[in-house]
């Protein structure tokens, strides 16, 4: 598979050959062009873009221009100034290069630096790539990088465009000095938020038959997330130019669909397992446990993106060197020749969408445009992370200790961050996912270490809450297949430890953690809901919208769409007992038994706890002198209920049974908690191994006497049963359980 890429890299490039073999300078024979100077501006890709994204890269913008006469030798080359509107965006989102606007979005003339073969040795496609540093003044009355008519010292001869006026010894022109610059920074902002002009671009027709001349337009960025409204889902972005001086380039086709938006990513949370954790079952911080999968889908194939693309089998260089997520020294290592660690990458005009680059945050990297802000040193078309997957985690339990995965699961690439199209990411170590100081190209990335193993074998770490109490992960994505569409699945892991003194008895807080994770509605007092939410990122100022400037992260999101869920489910350690007779009325009495057996010698939880009754039937009998019940009404207790001052360590409301400890049983009799009732009593005890005794007698008037075991029943607040409670997430299945 690793192969796979090289290959899509190397065929892209032969592509783009073959396209330039037939359109470029100094390819043909040399005849001279007998038509007009004309010029058809197309659009050299529509990629999908992220609705979720505020500076999504659309697709380049190609100038090409047949025809014309020959200018003279030695001559001025006029200049035109060409701007771009970008429709259905509020504003252009390519990076600020200074405070006045001039950004990395370039023009590039004759597709310099790709070292395509011409007739024309070191010029056009062979070209270096100059940057016009006067122009880059970018005043609509500023000076341009002065540029002449030369003539190539071939045969047969072309006309080039050199920096210095040529020299005529006996007639004979020379070449006329170097190539003239061929990159023109663009600004944004003089004609709408929406627009970027390149001003005092040269102009000079191709002239020769079967020769053309490109202005390839690229690095535009939009928010495809913008506000007011926004793009929806399956729009077309429209670009359309114009120039302040038609007659010295003739454009037509100035209509251009440059991008398309495509689907969100999709998010999901599943919480792991059947069953929820138990307080009274400890998981430790060595070996926490899985307790949710977070799950992030690719809308489309090319959603996810890597920093860069990565090079041929040279060049693969891993995490921690200066490979994906760590910013590749481009500024540092790179030349605007053939070479360096950026080879067959992104520095080629054309490599990008329908490219071998459309699967990267980066666009078209010219390292001869650099600046430096406060947040950090940029590089022109570099973006500063590839994509980044975040989870936010709130009400996390007191008590719990909350771990993520160091990567996303399943099998890791031979060379992360390589040319392998397994899909991939990694922990960063940044508590956000907002810009940071690896903004830097010289900055060293470094993988977040594990800390432990989780139970499931995938190294973990544990986090840590901010002032507000969220709990913040964020991955980056290092390899992806640009052909699939990707899925990545992150485990989020707990770990606690079970008290050993006893709590408010009855409360959620009673033993151990907080019940969590139940869908509200359903339940207990005192319960929270967790919540993990899981978004793109960086995602600056909560995912509000910001225009271009330096300093914004590149790329950067929206929160929404947002997906959230439950990351765990922590419960009582409880048993749902049925006493399905009891009386205490007409001179009948029942004894109600609960034996806490938790102590026993297959567990070594010994829990201690109360019980809750529910009553569910009539009272049958004239009222005693306890109030609240009427003869011949439903009884059914969620509230305090008559006979609660008859029982030792009563909770109001909660429990009006005994505290029964691990080894123990206790007992109450219904004529005293419940006078003249008569019906079925639900027990919910705040243990895990309750068994219940019921005594039936009419107190010896007839001697009659019955009993029976109570009953287990499924949870009435999870709706699972007691059994599979026993055993949940590492509960022991033994003989304890099967006596139920």
């Amino acid at each position: 598979m690793a192969d796979f890429r090289r290959w899509f890299i190397a065929l892209a490039v032969i592509a783009l050959m073959a396209f330039a073999a037939s359109a470029q300078v100094g390819v043909a024979n040399g005849a001279g062009s007998n038509s007009a100077f004309a010029c058809n501006a197309t659009a050299a890709g529509s990629p999908q873009l992220r609705p979720e994204g505020f500076a999504e890269l659309v697709g380049d913008i190609v100038i090409s221009c047949t025809g014309g006469n020959n200018m003279q030798v030695g001559a001025a080359i006029p200049t035109t100034n060409i701007t771009v509107y970008l429709f259905s965006v509020n504003a252009l989102t390519s990076r600020y290069m200074n405070s006045a606007g001039a950004s990395d979005a370039l023009l590039i003339i004759d597709e310099a630096g790709s070292g395509i073969v011409t007739g024309a040795p070191g010029y056009g496609p062979q070209a270096p790539q100059t940057l016009c540093t006067n122009a880059q003044q970018q005043n609509p009355g500023g000076s341009s990088c002065p540029q002449f008519v030369g003539v190539s010292n071939t045969t047969p001869p072309y006309q080039i465009a050199v920096n210095a006026a040529p020299v005529f010894t006996g007639g004979v022109p020379s070449t006329g000095g170097t190539p003239a610059a061929n990159v023109y920074q663009g600004k944004i902002g003089d004609f709408g938020a929406n627009s970027v002009t390149f001003y005092a671009v040269p102009v000079m027709p191709p002239s020769t038959t079967g020769v053309s001349r490109t202005y390839r337009i690229t690095n535009i960025r939009i928010p495809a997330a913008a506000p007011l409204p926004g793009l929806a889902q399956g729009q077309t972005v429209p670009a359309i130019l114009s120039t302040n001086g038609p007659t010295t380039l003739p454009v037509s086709g100035t209509g251009i669909q440059v991008a398309v938006v495509g689907k969100p990513s999709a998010a999901a949370v599943k919480v792991s397992g059947n069953n929820p954790f138990q307080q009274c079952v400890g998981i430790p911080v060595t070996t926490p446990k899985v307790s949710a999968n977070l799950i992030f889908t690719e809308g489309f194939a090319t959603a996810f993106k890597t920093r860069v693309v990565p090079g041929g089998a040279n060049n693969q260089i891993p995490i921690g060197q200066a490979g994906q997520v760590n910013a590749p020294q481009y500024a540092a290592e790179a030349t605007n020749t053939q070479s360096g660690p950026y080879q067959n990458n992104q520095n080629i005009p054309g490599g990008l969408y329908g490219g071998f680059a459309q699967n990267s945050e980066s666009g078209f990297i010219f390292p001869a445009l650099t600046t430096s802000t406060s947040a950090g040193n940029y590089v022109a078309g570099l973006a500063d992370y590839g994509t980044r997957l975040k989870a936010v985690f709130t009400n996390v339990p007191s008590g719990l200790t909350l771990f993520v995965s160091v990567t996303s699961t399943g099998t890791a690439p031979a060379v992360i961050g390589g040319t392998s199209l397994t899909p991939y990411a990694v922990l960063v170590s940044t508590g956000s996912g907002e810009a940071n100081p690896d903004n830097s190209p010289t900055a060293s990335f470094t993988p977040v270490a594990p800390t432990a193993t989780g139970a499931d074998g995938y190294g973990v770490i544990a986090l840590s809450p901010n002032s507000s109490g969220a709990y913040t992960a964020v991955w980056e994505v290092t390899n992806s297949n640009p052909s699939a569409t990707d899925t990545l699945t992150f485990n989020a892991y707990i770990a606690y430890t079970p008290q050993s003194t006893t709590g408010a008895v009855g409360s959620a807080t009673y033993y151990g953690l907080p019940v969590t994770g139940v869908p509200p509605g359903t339940l207990p007092p005192n319960s929270l809901v967790n919540n993990v939410t899981l978004t793109l990122a960086p995602e600056p100022l909560g995912g509000t919208f910001t225009a271009a400037t330096a300093a914004g992260p590149i790329p950067r999101f929206s929160t929404a769409p947002a997906v959230s869920g439950w990351f765990t489910e922590v419960s009582l350690c409880q048993t749902t007992l049925l006493y399905p007779f009891v009386t205490g009325a007409s001179g009948f009495d029942t004894g109600i038994a609960v034996a806490n057996t938790s102590a026993d010698p297959w567990k070594t939880t010994n829990q201690t706890g109360s019980c809750t009754l529910y009553p569910y039937g009539l009272t049958v009998a004239p009222p005693s002198s306890v109030s609240g019940i009427t003869p011949g009404t439903t009884v059914y207790s969620s509230t305090p209920i008559s006979g609660c001052d008859q029982v030792s360590n009563p909770i109001a409301g909660t429990n009006c049974f005994p505290i029964v400890p691990a080894g123990q049983i206790q007992a109450v009799q219904a004529s005293a908690v419940l006078p003249n009732f008569q019906g079925y009593v639900i027990a919910v005890c705040n243990f895990q191994f309750a068994h219940g005794y019921a005594a039936l007698t009419d107190l010896g008037i007839h001697n009659i006497f019955s009993s029976y075991l109570a009953l287990e029943l499924d949870d009435p607040i999870l709706g699972i049963g007691a059994w599979s409670r026993g055993t949940a997430n590492g509960g022991v299945q033994g003989v304890e359980v099967l006596a139920h």
